[in-house]
C-alpha cells in the first residue's frame, strides 16, 4: 500500500512506467517534473523542451505521453494526499525507480507542493459549483 496512492496498491500501469522513467538520466527527470508541474499548475507546458530532454532515451512518441501522464499522476496523487518529499522518495524507490531519480522528482514537488495542492483545491471547488449549477437546471 503506498501513500501517493491514497494508501492502496499502485495502480499496474504506474508500475510499467517506473521502467521508462528509469530511461531518462534524472537530471533530465527533474526538467520534464518542472514541465508537467507547470501544467498541473495551469500554465503552458513546452512539450518541444520534453521531446528534447528525452530524445536520447530514445523513447517513442507514445512512451513521452506515458512518461507526462505517470508524472501528472504522481505527483497531483501525492499532493492530494498530503504526501511530505521524503515519503514520495521511499514509495518511489520500493516501486523500482532509482534514488537519483526519486531525489530530482521529490525535490520538483517540495518546491511546489503547496501552489499544487492549493491549485487541485480551487480545482474541485470549480467543479463542485459547475455540478451543483447543472443540478439547479435540472431540478
Amino acid at each position: 500500500r503506498f501513500r501517493f496512492c491514497g494508501d492502496l496498491d499502485c495502480p499496474d500501469w504506474v508500475l510499467a512506467e517506473i521502467s521508462t522513467l528509469a530511461k531518462i538520466s534524472s537530471v533530465k527527470l527533474k526538467l520534464i517534473c518542472a514541465q508537467v508541474l507547470r501544467d498541473l499548475l495551469g500554465e503552458a507546458i513546452e512539450y518541444e523542451k520534453i521531446l528534447k530532454l528525452t530524445s536520447d532515451a530514445k523513447l517513442e512518441s507514445g512512451d513521452v505521453k506515458a512518461t507526462i501522464a505517470v508524472l501528472g499522476f504522481i505527483l497531483s496523487s501525492a499532493a492530494k494526499h498530503n504526501v511530505d518529499s521524503e515519503s514520495l522518495s521511499s514509495e518511489l524507490q520500493q516501486l523500482g525507480l532509482p534514488k537519483e531519480h526519486a531525489g530530482g522528482l521529490c525535490r520538483s514537488y517540495e518546491e511546489k507542493q503547496s501552489s499544487l495542492q492549493d491549485s487541485l483545491r480551487a480545482c474541485s471547488l470549480r467543479q463542485l459549483k459547475q455540478a451543483q449549477a447543472l443540478m439547479n437546471t435540472l431540478l
